[in-house]
């Protein structure tokens, strides 16, 4: 059904043509004509006006516009705009109809589309009748303000099959309303400014007194450290519950019990109960504050950094003896059914990535196989049902003597109206969400379920096996991508992953003393930050998490990292420095880490300001990267010649536990990269057909490696 309402407001008549949309106004808004000859990936048909069959001439005229089906993985459409945008047409507004929903959108300003000209925009909600869709564009500058904005593409996301109707699709000028709106998102913006401004300044701030260590039992928790206590204020010790940390209203926690006696040095040492109210502190942390005599509660100067878990004493002795270490750097990314157990024996896997989607794990209804989460709010359930599908996984890989990394995964939810107690509350879309640490609801739940997953995958010596690394979401430093939490300055995502990883690791080594867990990274490795909160640098994540870790309680992390060639689609893996010089670099600030200058990430490892508080180099793992073969006939030579460049640059860093290749068989959503060790499935070749690389990778590290490698191309 139209609306009525926008179409009155605009005070316009919206008039329909082949691949054309018109819009009568005075300037108001901007027509936006399809250019057919520059849609890609894309089938359209135009609709006609009356495909619903109601309403009169006009109405039917309105209703106008197009079918469109994605074809391939970077599906969108082009239009010529009838006048050059000017700064006051700020909305993009169309009616669509579209039930698979479409992530991932974006847009160009044009002609000559560039990079530059790029931008985000909201998802397409699942929509089984039509809905309004508005999006703010943004300030597209000296385009703009030249008068060259002439054209305008959209992208449809990332992934083929995808079905939808788009009509009246206009550019226009804001509403009084969306200005107001547009006001209070600046107000918004800046008040984050600001709280990420005292996070900063708070966690660089020098203290009078430390507390040093943290040890969780089972029933209680033992808080030690030292310094000086004020003359003018009694020492108190304040609990800091795990969701308020990221909060500006943080200063309203209780204040906990009295440090009333320091022994020699002004060294103190007291011990709390774990449960209080049926409330487990177990990943709070803990400060000291000064307050004076007359104070009111809750109020008083910080002494102390805050201070999470330091030692977590096991449940009980129920896991293995010693840390699986693989046998090789041989991995794989991505193991799941879609192929056959026998690949990964017969190329000599020695570790592997698998998928855990975590929202799988949590329902709003009760029923068999589901346990209520104790957690604030409306009854939410534990469904274990899913285990069904991970433990064949982690038992096979674990019976073969493969180490199992689980890559914690909470899928964006199609719908914004979805019930997903999991899912950070500003998360706008991309493929997989932060989860929401911003409630005492958001951080009971989401820790009822690695509490459960570290249960059940606690020891790697019998069924159902047992997960040792634990990898945090999915490439943090893309966050809007791969990790939303909506757009955020950098302090603010980097703490809200770093507490993440936190409860990660409690729950792990609360069950398996040996677990670790890591922050997952893409090659990007020096970004500068631009003000658009759309991407993080993992050296910058990497030196918060040091950071932190030092100041408020060390824990077993360390680094999961993609080093992809510059361009996923490179022909061959050693030509980013001669293609790009500036951007692959061989020193600590340069812009990519890829294969080729992989030994800057070691290096940048190695410094002491990076060791962890026992002296220790922080583990890597390889957890993600490949390298495509395209259509040209000597294709698979140069994967396989690139894949042998990179285990052997491996191979000579001993620092990197394990090189994880992904992926295992090609896929045909991953916008058009081929970069299985098979092919495309197939009815002749289901688990499609084995390419060179499979070969060679079976043979690196063998006596048949100079055999199989015999002829491939190299640098």
């Amino acid at each position: 059904m139209t609306n009525p309402t926008f179409r009155s407001t605009l005070g316009m008549a919206v008039l329909a043509a082949w691949g054309v949309l018109v819009l009568a106004t005075d300037g108001y808004a901007v027509q936006w004509e399809r250019l057919p000859g520059l849609d890609h990936d894309v089938d359209v048909r135009a609709l006609d006006g009356d495909s619903d069959g109601i309403g009169n001439d006009n109405d039917r005229q309105a209703r106008a516009g197009w079918e469109i089906t994605t074809t391939g993985n970077d599906p969108y459409i082009v239009g010529r705009l009838s006048q050059p945008l000017k700064p006051e047409h700020q909305i993009l507004q169309f009616d669509y109809f579209c039930p698979d929903g479409v992530r991932n959108m974006s847009g160009f300003y044009g002609p000559g589309i560039r990079s530059v000209d790029s931008f985000d925009l909201p998802p397409l909600d699942v929509a089984e009748g039509w809905v309004t869709y508005r999006a703010r564009l943004p300030d597209a500058g000296q385009r703009v303000l030249a008068g060259r904005a002439t054209q305008l593409r959209l992208d449809l996301g990332i992934q083929a099959g995808v079905r939808l109707r788009i009509r009246n699709l206009v550019v226009r000028v804001a509403t009084d309303i969306e200005k107001l709106a547009d006001a209070q998102r600046q107000l918004d913006r800046q008040a984050k400014l600001e709280f990420a401004d005292q996070l900063r300044q708070d966690r660089e701030r020098d203290y009078p007194m430390s507390i040093e260590d943290v040890v969780v039992r089972a029933d209680t928790i033992r808080i030690r450290g030292q310094g000086q206590a004020p003359v003018d204020a009694a020492v108190r010790l304040v609990e800091r519950p795990l969701h308020l940390i990221g909060r500006a209203d943080q200063r309203t926690t209780d204040l906990g019990p009295v440090v009333s006696s320091q022994g020699p040095a002004g060294h103190f040492d007291i011990e709390v109960p774990r449960i209080v109210d049926g409330r487990d502190r177990f990943h709070s942390a803990w400060r000291l504050i000064g307050q004076a005599a007359d104070a009111t509660a809750g109020s008083g100067r910080a002494l102390s950094s805050r201070a999470y878990a330091t030692k977590i004493e096991p449940v009980d002795d129920d896991y293995a003896d010693a840390r699986p270490i693989p046998s090789s750097q041989k991995g794989l990314s991505g193991f799941s059914r879609r192929g056959p157990e026998s690949d990964l024996v017969d190329l000599g896997i020695d570790a592997v990535t698998i998928n855990v989607l975590l929202s799988r794990f949590v329902t709003s209804s009760g029923g068999p196989g589901r346990q209520r989460i104790a957690a604030p709010g409306d009854p939410v359930y534990f469904d274990s049902r899913p285990f069904g599908d991970l433990d064949p996984l982690i038992d096979f890989a674990c019976r073969s003597q493969m180490v199992v990394s689980a890559i914690l995964l909470i899928p964006t939810p199609r719908q914004a109206s979805a019930n997903a107690p999991l899912v950070h509350p500003d998360c706008d879309g991309g493929t997989y969400a932060m989860p929401d640490l911003t409630t005492d609801r958001g951080v009971a739940i989401y820790a009822e379920v690695l509490r459960r997953l570290a249960d059940r995958y606690r020891h790697t010596g019998r069924a159902p096996g047992g997960i040792t690394n634990w990898i945090a979401h999915n490439e943090i430093d893309f966050h809007t991508v791969w990790t939303n939490m909506g757009r955020q300055p950098r302090e603010l995502v980097i703490e809200t992953y770093y507490r993440s990883m936190r409860m990660i690791h409690n729950a792990a080594v609360q069950s398996n003393p040996h677990a670790r867990v890591f922050a997952s990274l893409t090659h990007h490795w020096n970004v500068p930050d631009d003000g658009q909160w759309k991407q993080l640098s993992p050296k910058e994540v990497i030196e918060g998490l040091q950071h932190r870790s030092r100041v408020e309680g060390d824990f077993a992390w360390g680094v999961a990292y993609h080093p992809y060639p510059r361009s996923l689609f490179a022909p061959v893996a050693w030509n980013d420095v001669a293609e790009a010089p500036g951007e692959v670099r061989d020193d600590l600030d340069t812009p990519l880490i890829t294969i080729e200058n992989l030994e800057v990430l070691v290096r940048f490892l190695r410094q002491p300001s990076m060791l962890g508080t026992r002296g220790n180099v922080r583990p890597v793992i390889l957890s993600e990267q490949g390298f495509h073969t395209d259509d040209r006939p000597d294709a698979q030579d140069r994967q396989a010649g690139s894949l042998l460049y990179a285990m052997q640059k491996v191979r000579s860093l001993p620092i990197i536990e394990s090189f994880l290749y992904h992926r295992w068989i090609d896929h045909p959503q991953e916008g058009g990269l081929m970069l299985g060790l098979r092919g495309l499935p197939s009815k002749q070749h289901p688990y499609g057909e084995k390419k060179k690389s499979w070969y060679l990778y079976q043979a690196f590290g063998s006596p048949q490696e100079a055999t199989v490698a015999a002829g491939l191309p190299h640098p």
